[in-house]
């Protein structure tokens, strides 16, 4: 019996908008960053698997990622990457959240800050949230899925998670939870795939 939902947070239940808000080339990076970070040597590499857990490691990342790309991170850049006003909800997030409603609802995401704002600047009410730099472990570790069903009280079977990453949330399986991959998109391009997540697992 499902008593608990839990979402990812980039790409699930917000994204980024679908203006350019990163010069093209930076974009571009971030979204593929697959070949620069196969040039990292093994102290990179172990930075950039340690990116979400503070957020030095998180700029040290940045800045080695766009290095090998060729290009330069400023500190604008870097809190763009940070700042809520560009990050924003789905058009279905608010439906969804308010559907899993009286089932316990968090959020478990790799990040490096503090996303609660985001959150409250929508008016958006979670449960309990698992941010990796604040319990220690990112996903697709079993410790990180864990640690967030020991903060909405439920056990790992009694848990749905809901993401787009099927590597990182679809770890959740091999944590003892449910999974439902969604498909994401640019905010405004993405139609309601979490309604029709939540759905198949007979939610809402």
């Amino acid at each position: 019996m499902i008593k608990a939902v839990l979402f990812d947070f980039a790409g699930t239940l917000f994204g980024r908008p679908t203006y350019q808000w990163l010069p093209p080339r930076h974009l571009s990076v971030l979204r593929a960053p697959g070949p620069f970070v196969a040039r990292m040597n093994a102290a990179e590499r172990a930075v950039w698997n340690a990116r979400d857990l503070t957020a030095l490691a998180s700029r040290s990342a940045h800045v080695t990622l766009f290095r090998l790309a060729g290009l330069t991170m400023t500190e604008d850049l870097f809190q763009r990457l940070h700042n809520p006003a560009f990050w924003l909800p789905y058009a279905d997030t608010a439906e969804a959240l308010a559907a899993v409603k009286p089932l316990k609802v968090g959020v478990l995401s790799n990040i490096s800050w503090d996303i609660r704002r985001v959150f409250a600047r929508e008016s958006l009410s979670v449960d309990a949230f698992a941010l990796s730099y604040e319990i220690g472990f990112s996903k697709p570790s079993a410790r990180a899925f864990d640690a967030a069903c020991v903060r909405l009280d439920v056990d790992p079977s009694e848990c749905l998670f809901v993401g787009d990453d099927p590597v990182a949330d679809g770890a959740a399986v091999k944590a003892g939870l449910r999974f439902a991959q969604i498909s994401t998109a640019p905010v405004g391009r993405r139609e309601p795939v979490l309604l029709r997540a939540l759905a198949s697992h007979g939610i809402g």
